[in-house]
């Protein structure tokens, strides 16, 4: 029997108890809260608060992540297709992941209003990720398969289509799960210019107001939020992939 989940368990817990230690008897001092604080907080600030700003954020991660993964996938699909685009991509892939992306919010935040600020940052915060991973993917194709299809007259696009796309499902389907906690935060990060609602708004107003247990408690939703999207794609890549899944878990 695996002793991984009761280790895994027993780190959770002794990082909890540390924790609360600290936030109780304040040796790190009063930015760290225990636990329990801001749990009771965050109950206290209940549905009436976080209901009003956890959908504009979802609703903006949404969108961001939609289509970041869409036009990642669509330019990698374009570099297998059409080789000499490759370095044009792949350049313009490093960059979006080479610009801070609290350097970019300011810019983004001056050309469009709203919750569209917060959709492009996390669309840039996933582009990277998917668009490299889908690459490789699609180059860890069967040559056999691809030579088959090549025989009986198919071309370039139905060699991707038959062969390369099937073959990189598991590696995009990994970029996806990655891509969940990735475009959380660039949605947040993108709230921060000034929205007046969304996580990352009430983040700011909670820093300005100095009320680190409410601060504490929107960081912890906002990570709760990132789990369980990445708990729920997760178990997407475990249906859609299971041999790739298997294989990866394999001894």
């Amino acid at each position: 029997m695996s002793t991984a989940p009761a280790l895994r368990t027993a780190g959770t817990a002794l990082v909890l108890l540390a924790w609360q230690a600290a936030g109780v008897t304040g040796v790190m001092g009063p930015a760290i809260v225990p636990p329990t604080q801001i749990v009771s907080g965050m109950l206290s600030d209940g549905a009436a608060f976080y209901g009003a700003h956890i959908p504009i954020t979802l609703q903006s991660a949404a969108a961001g992540y939609l289509w970041g993964n869409l036009i990642a996938i669509a330019c990698a699909a374009t570099v297998i297709a059409v080789p000499w685009l490759e370095k044009v991509i792949l350049h313009v892939g490093i960059a979006s992941a080479c610009v801070p992306l609290i350097a970019v919010a300011p810019i983004l935040a001056a050309m469009f209003s709203g919750p569209g600020t917060s959709a492009i940052m996390a669309g840039l915060s996933v582009f990277f990720t998917t668009l490299v991973s889908t690459v490789n993917g699609l180059r860890q194709a069967d040559r056999t398969s691809e030579d088959v299809v090549r025989a009986y007259g198919g071309g370039r696009y139905l060699v991707l289509r038959k062969v390369q796309s099937p073959a990189a499902l598991p590696g995009i389907l990994t970029a996806l799960r990655i891509a969940v906690p990735a475009a959380l935060l660039g949605t947040v990060i993108g709230e921060f210019m000034g929205q007046e609602r969304g996580l990352g708004a009430a983040l700011v107003v909670a820093q300005q107001s100095s009320d680190v247990e409410r601060t504490w408690g929107i960081t912890l939703v906002c990570a709760t939020v990132a789990l369980i999207g990445f708990l729920g794609v997760g178990l997407v890549e475990r249906l859609a992939t299971p041999w790739a899944v298997q294989a990866r878990e394999a001894p």
